[in-house]
Parts: C-alpha cells; structure tokens; sequence
C-alpha cells in the first residue's frame, strides 16, 4: 500500500509561520542526505490522517504540486505541550539504495496470563526499537505477543521479538521489552512488616550520645573543683 501525501512549497519565514498555522497549515521542512533542504507546508487534517497510519516508519510519497512524488518518512514531530496542536514536521528523504537509522513502534496484543491467574502486574518498557535497514524493508509496527507471560517475572526482551531478517536491531539484545511482576500492593506490605529491633532510631543514639557526653563535662568540673579546694588547703 503506497501512502501519499499533498505539500506545498514555502516561503515563509518563522516569523510568519504562526499565520499558517491558524489556517490550519503546518510548517514543515525536508531534508537528508546529499539533498537540500526545502521548505514546505501541509494541511493539518491530512497530515493527522497520514501520520496516523505512517507512524514514523513507514514510507510515504509526498505530492508537491507538479513534482514528481518524494519519498519520505516522518522524522519528527514537533507539539505545542499545553495544547497539543502541530507546530512543525520534519520529513526525511530517503535514498532508496542506503541504509537509514529510525524506530519501529512495538504493538502489544493479546494478555499476559500472569495478569490473570497470579494477580501480577504488566509493565512495558519500551514502545518502540531502534533499527537499520533499506528503505524499501521498512515495517510499520512489530506485535509483541503478550501470551508468552504465563508466570511472574516472565518477561520478553528484544532478542524475543519477531523481526524480519532484513532488519537490524541496534537495541542491546537483553533489554526487557515488557515483563509480569508482583503487583505493588504486596511488595508494600512486605516492606511493612519489618522486624522492630531491626529498625534503626538515630533521635535515641543522639539522645545517648549527648547525655554521655553531658557526664563526662559534669565530671571535670567537678574535678576542677576538687582540685581547687585542694590548693586553698594547702
């Protein structure tokens, strides 16, 4: 399936882009390797539609006017963070016959039955892997199969993950991808119930350390006094 995208070419400058931006229309730029980079602009609705079924590994044919198509892929996305609108886009042109640096979004589908049968609590630590690889061998996504957590502390790390043999994946090979531990509630109450003579209270030893302290003062002044005594004896 080939995704398409219309552009336009720009000329505004950052001082003028913020007037796009309330008619709807994102600034955008391309670039990449041994290309120069140029400016353009795209209707906000068709971008959400195309990102929405891109993502950012996916190639995508962008349409400027009369131009022959541009093959693409989203780089980055820049959002306003109170608001969430799209402020700026970044589009990579690929070349076809070179390798590229990009993330491939993890989908987890399906449950853990850990979750289930042993009240474990599902943590995923990672939403997308880092890749290399043609162009042309891009993927979308990659399903992690949720039903291989049939135990507490199971776990799927990146070696686990089914990825195309035309993929290489630069995570480190262990690295957890999601794993079923104990849910938090239990681990709380094991850190309660700890022994009370086990317990350390620094308030009592600053206590004791003060009042020996205030002894040994309290025994050389009367010493003092003692030996003043002493002399007037004498």
């Amino acid at each position: 399936m080939t995704i398409s995208l219309n552009v336009k070419k720009r000329s505004e400058t950052k001082k003028k882009t913020s007037q796009l931006r309330k008619r709807g229309v994102i600034p955008a730029v391309v670039y990449g390797h041994k290309v120069n980079n140029w400016n353009i602009s795209v209707l906000e609705s068709e971008f959400k539609k195309v990102y929405k079924a891109a993502g950012e590994s996916t190639l995508i044919d962008l349409l400027v006017e009369n131009a022959a198509p541009v093959r693409v892929i989203i780089q980055d996305v820049q959002l306003h963070p109170v608001m969430g609108d799209y402020l700026h886009v970044d589009f990579h042109q690929v070349n076809m016959k070179e390798k590229l640096h990009t993330n491939i979004s993890l989908k987890f589908v399906g449950e853990a039955p850990a979750v289930k049968s042993s009240g474990g609590v599902l943590i995923t630590n990672k939403n997308s892997i880092e890749v290399k690889c043609l162009p042309a061998d891009l993927i979308h996504e990659i399903e992690v199969d949720l039903s291989h957590l049939k135990n507490l502390e199971d776990s799927i790390r990146v070696k686990d993950l089914n990825v195309p043999k035309t993929i290489e994946v630069l995570d480190l090979s262990d690295e957890v991808v999601a794993i079923v531990t104990e849910s938090k509630t239990e681990k709380e109450a094991e850190a309660v119930s700890v022994p009370v003579d086990t317990k350390v209270e620094p308030e009592v030893i600053g206590k004791k350390e003060k009042e020996s302290a205030g002894a040994e003062g309290d025994a050389k002044v009367e010493d003092v006094k003692a030996e003043k005594k002493q002399e007037k004896a004498k």
